[in-house]
């Protein structure tokens, strides 16, 4: 049987863990100018490693819904099996905003509780197996969906990767304020024999993307196109018809891996030839219908190590991204940072920002 995707990440050191960020508003992110305040993780246009989520075992990539202020931080790590296999759980996060300083802070509060939801959630998602690159949805139709992939077999014994999901419908009148959490279905239109794993979805762009090593044993990004007037889980569930095809411009020669969108911007890992070594991170815009030759974010935020899963979102008027990297200086294995990419994907932001503080 071929080895599984986390043999070989194993080999080239590039395992690690999964993080979603399911934020929930609970006070304004924006601080008076005169509070006094202690910064903890300060975020610029370089990366800054996020201290309070990472461990000595490997804690990788993320997946943000939505900012706000404070936020449930769903991610993978080994940390609870000692290196051995990857669950995801939950810590809280929180984002502000300090203009007096004009500085962006992000706090890890401790011992911050755990709501019910996520608790049901991860009950539902962890098994004996690894669990990996999470995703959250919000579907027109008022469905909810956490997607993620695991390598657990029927018979519960380690096999390719398969991407799942569970998903929770808006609550009604009746059901006495109870959110009801649908157990993991398969997403059967996307999986295939192989690997297959890190799905994306974007109504904007009218697409769900996801990597698969189902071609020569190397990882390319595919893709399908969504139905207008089909949920998302009926069409894959096979009830409705899409073709999977290859995305050749995103794809080289090299493996490809954990595409996450961003309006019409891709980000994404790739160790094709011309980086700077191991994984670098990558972006691409969507433009009349296809994507522009992918662009390298450069040395500033690739190293000599490895770069991975990278997600992006908006916060007031920054572009953020976090990551994961076993560059020297972290914890241990693999680390999540958080980088301000504001100067690459938002050129408008001089305006805005004369427009915020005028």
């Amino acid at each position: 049987m071929k080895k599984s995707v986390i043999d070989r990440i194993k080999k080239v050191s590039v395992i690690a863990s999964s993080l979603i960020l399911a934020f929930s508003l609970q006070g304004c992110p924006w601080i008076e100018p005169h509070y006094n305040f202690t910064y903890e993780i300060i975020i610029t246009d370089t990366p800054v490693n996020l201290e309070g989520l990472n461990s000595v075992y490997n804690d990788y990539n993320s997946d943000l819904p939505y900012p706000a202020g404070r936020s449930s931080i769903y991610f993978s790590t080994d940390r609870n099996s000692n290196g051995s296999e990857f669950d995801i759980i939950v810590r809280y996060l929180d984002i502000s905003y300090h203009e007096r300083d004009d500085v962006l802070n992000i706090s890890i509060p401790k011992n911050a509780g755990e709501y019910p939801l996520d608790t049901k959630l991860l009950q539902l998602v962890n098994t004996s197996s690894d669990e990996l690159g999470p995703f959250t949805y919000y579907e027109e139709g008022k469905l909810n969906y956490f997607f993620y992939a695991n390598n657990r077999s029927i018979d519960s014994e380690p096999s390719d990767f398969n991407i799942k999901y569970v998903y929770k419908p808006s609550i009604h009148l009746g059901t006495g304020g109870q959110e009801q959490v649908f157990c993991p279905y398969t997403a059967d239109l996307a999986n295939s024999e192989f690997d297959d794993l890190y799905p994306t979805v974007s109504d904007h762009l009218g697409k769900f993307l996801f990597c698969s090593n189902r071609e020569n044993d190397s990882f390319d990004i595919y893709s399908f196109d969504l139905k207008k007037g089909v949920l998302l889980y009926e069409l894959l569930a096979g009830t409705g018809t899409a073709e999977v095809s290859k995305e050749t411009v995103l794809s080289s020669e090299g493996n490809d891996k954990c595409p996450s969108l961003y309006g019409d911007f891709i980000v994404f890992a790739s160790d094709r030839e011309g980086g700077y070594g191991g994984f670098d991170l990558y972006y691409s815009k969507y433009v009349n219908n296809a994507w522009t030759e992918p662009v390298n974010f450069g040395s500033k935020i690739n190293s000599a190590s490895d770069e991975y899963r990278p997600i992006v979102i908006n916060f007031l008027y920054y572009t953020l991204m976090i990551f994961s990297s076993d560059r020297p200086g972290g914890k241990g294995g693999f680390d999540l940072y958080c980088v301000d990419i504001s100067d690459i994907f938002d050129p408008w932001r001089g305006v805005y920002w004369d427009t915020v503080r005028n």
